[in-house]
């Protein structure tokens, strides 16, 4: 196969090279192609779109090289599927279950530095994800990580997890580090992070307050009294907050969390576990072929 050359910084290269690794017959020549080989080029074309942040281009390949992964022999292939796989979650928004994806594969990177970048990048995943129950386990599962104080966006990580309210200069250091697909305004015209931090500082202000005024949480959240009980009204109705609103009184009223906390935090234990033993069956996997027959 013929190597691509791509000049730094080209983006008219990347989707030039992309399409030129398309043309070759992969399914439909007369070669018979090895998986191995097929993989691969599956692989680059999707790296290629995802440096230009083709998501749903980048998607196709990375489907088409899935149901093959199984018969990979080859480490370092398996991990570009995987590093390839979590950045397209990454694109398409699912922060969720890209910063799920990042921290697996901080755990089986073999270089150290491979190793901080999946994390940096996975703690930008979880503090963008929706507040709840689910956010806490992530940052959860982060903060317990022995390298998580090594990280740049550690005092965001540790506040988030600590559920305290970040402050305006913690949020600008942070929304430095951000991808630009990551800076996209929302519908109601906040940008992601600002979403995440108002979400967050709603679910810290449940820890101080017993209730609140709608004018007093505005204050609180930097947005308007009307947008406040908007989004507390729709993280009760998602069961990501423990609340209830008197309209007529313009108040929100939190809800006793111990008994919820105890639950989240158990299951911020099951989760961290259940992750270590997944690391240790990967790191028995590679040393022993057999353990998955």
């Amino acid at each position: 196969m013929a190597k691509v050359y791509i000049a730094p910084g080209d983006g008219q290269n990347f989707i030039a090279a992309a399409k030129f690794l398309q043309a070759i017959p992969l399914e439909t020549g007369q070669r018979n192609y090895p998986v191995e080989k097929k993989v691969k080029i599956w692989v680059m074309i999707a790296q290629l779109f995802l440096e230009e942040e083709k998501a749903l281009e980048a998607e196709r390949f990375i489907n088409k090289a899935a149901p093959l992964t199984g018969q990979i022999k080859k480490d370092k292939l398996l991990l570009k599927y995987k590093s390839a796989f979590v950045r397209n979650q990454d694109f398409n928004r699912k922060f969720s279950e890209a910063a799920l994806s990042y921290y697996r594969l901080s755990q089986t990177v073999p270089r150290e530095d491979e190793r901080m970048q999946a994390l940096e990048a996975g703690v930008r995943c979880a503090v963008l994800s929706p507040a709840g129950p689910q956010r806490s386990r992530l940052l959860a599962m982060y903060y317990k990580d022995d390298k998580a104080p090594q990280l740049d966006s550690y005092t965001v990580l540790e506040k988030m997890f600590l559920e305290r309210i970040l402050k305006k200069e913690e949020i600008q250091a942070f929304s430095n580090s951000l991808l630009p697909h990551q800076k996209a305004i929302m519908s109601g015209g906040k940008t992601i992070l600002e979403q995440a931090v108002i979400e967050h500082n709603l679910l810290a202000a449940s820890k101080v307050y017993n209730n609140i005024t709608f004018d007093e949480l505005a204050t609180l959240l930097d947005v308007t009294p009307d947008l406040a009980e908007k989004i507390a009204s729709k993280m009760i109705s998602e069961e990501r907050l423990v609340g209830s609103i008197n309209q007529s009184a313009r108040l929100l009223y939190f809800k006793d969390m111990g008994s919820v906390n105890e639950l989240a935090l158990w299951d911020q234990h099951i989760e961290y576990a259940c992750s270590c033993v997944n690391s240790i069956l990967d790191k028995l996997s590679k040393k022993i072929p057999s353990i998955n027959s």
